[in-house]
């Protein structure tokens, strides 16, 4: 009976000892896939710069597209034939305002405006925001899913938005 006595009190300690660990303390991510950093500048890049040949080289063959939750592409011709003209065309800006990466994802949300070359525009005339997930493997992107965001940005903390 002492012993179940004392058997008990120890297990009443050790698990008080145990509730008083952060047991629900974050774990840290998983690092980065190799290359992955730089595939990001690079992607960023020619997005940016309107590198129609630098953004293909980026991807699969097999990349698959997807906006809305709607698939758009299967493949990387299908996707560039879609989305080739509007990255490609004149007087159309892309920015990145966010970036982020998880492994093995990008997310960036992405603006465009497609009256950039008009001039004399108001500040918040004609953009469109988008988030853009990318899934990658082996340098290459595999998956692209898009999320259209409207064409206002949502002021934080009484800021406006861009």
């Amino acid at each position: 009976m002492e012993r179940d006595r004392v058997t008990l009190k120890r297990l009443c300690a050790a698990l008080s000892m145990m509730a008083a660990l952060p047991c629900s303390a974050q774990v840290p991510p998983p690092p980065p896939l190799p290359g992955q950093d730089a595939l990001a500048a690079r992607l960023m890049r020619a997005i940016t710069h309107k590198d129609l040949d630098a953004y293909a080289a980026l991807l699969s063959d097999a990349v698959r597209v997807d906006e809305d939750g709607r698939q758009v592409a299967s493949n990387k011709a299908e996707w560039l034939n879609r989305y080739g003209p509007k990255l490609a065309a004149k007087g159309v800006t892309f920015r990145i305002v966010s970036g982020f990466s998880s492994t093995p994802r990008l997310l960036f949300v992405e603006y465009y405006n497609s009256a950039a070359s008009w001039g004399g525009l108001p500040r918040h005339c004609c953009w469109s925001y988008d988030a853009v997930a990318y899934d990658i493997r082996d340098d290459k992107v595999i998956a692209i899913h898009r999320l259209r965001g409207g064409d206002r940005q949502v002021p934080i903390d009484g800021q406006p938005g861009e």
